[in-house]
């Protein structure tokens, strides 16, 4: 039987998809354990920061750090999730010819996904240098506090934030990128941010050699109902 016969080259296909599947497997149960001992440890740094009376900036890095570092991982978790099942299925009823292509498209997949986890940086990028344009691409929806989480803060209740959606001069803005829910200031907000930090339990704020405030990390929201609720608070930079 020739080295290049149909049944061959299936049987060879099979086994590199059955390899590949098992090592996608694999690697996808390693990423998973790191993700849970990130967490884990950002858990743990922020309830030290929290019983700390005072700002400690090399905290505060290092929480930017590990939290830049879980949303890469996550990113990269969600591609191999994504990615291995098409290329296993592929390995085993593909022809040579379609391999190649298959490839390619679990390539874009991972490109993708990690594009996806940049834009967010981008943005961040585009607030801080109050680039309107950029913003206004990515589309974004006007959120305000609603009037019962402003109550809360002043009795000083704690309560997850709770925001609603404006038709027009919202103090921030809520962007979607695949399955997450992101939270940055406008432009206004952010420059208010300059000479007062509220205690809105949005944004954690921090003194930093800066000319003006910047974002550090968006904050997260999830949605209830017919408004939003902040599930992780952001950073935020100001002169000082």
């Amino acid at each position: 039987m020739s080295a290049s016969s149909p049944s061959a080259i299936w049987i060879a296909a099979l086994g590199l998809g059955l390899v590949s599947g098992i090592s996608g497997i694999g690697c996808s149960y390693l990423l998973f354990n790191r993700l849970g001992k990130l967490r884990y440890r950002i858990s743990k740094l922020e309830r030290n920061s929290a019983s700390t009376a005072h700002s400690d900036l090399g905290l505060s890095q290092e929480l930017s750090q590990l939290k830049a570092e879980l949303n890469e991982l996550r990113v990269e978790f969600f591609a191999r999730i994504v990615a291995s099942p098409p290329a296993l299925l592929g390995a085993i009823a593909a022809e040579p010819q379609e391999e190649q292509a298959l490839g390619s498209a679990s390539t874009d997949i991972l490109t993708s996904s990690k594009k996806l986890g940049q834009k967010i940086e981008a943005l961040i990028e585009a607030i801080n240098r109050r680039d309107k344009s950029m913003i206004r691409d990515a589309n974004p929806t006007e959120l305000n506090i609603t009037r019962a989480s402003e109550d809360d803060i002043q009795m000083g209740r704690s309560q997850p934030t709770s925001l609603e959606v404006v038709l027009g001069g919202g103090s921030y803005l809520h962007v979607r990128l695949g399955t997450n829910d992101w939270l940055l200031p406008t432009e206004r907000t952010l420059e208010g941010f300059r000479n007062h930090q509220p205690p809105k339990g949005i944004f954690k704020f921090f003194p930093r050699a800066v000319a003006s405030a910047q974002v550090i990390v968006a904050a997260r929201i999830m949605a209830n109902g017919d408004q939003w609720l902040v599930s992780e608070s952001g950073e935020t930079a100001f002169p000082g």
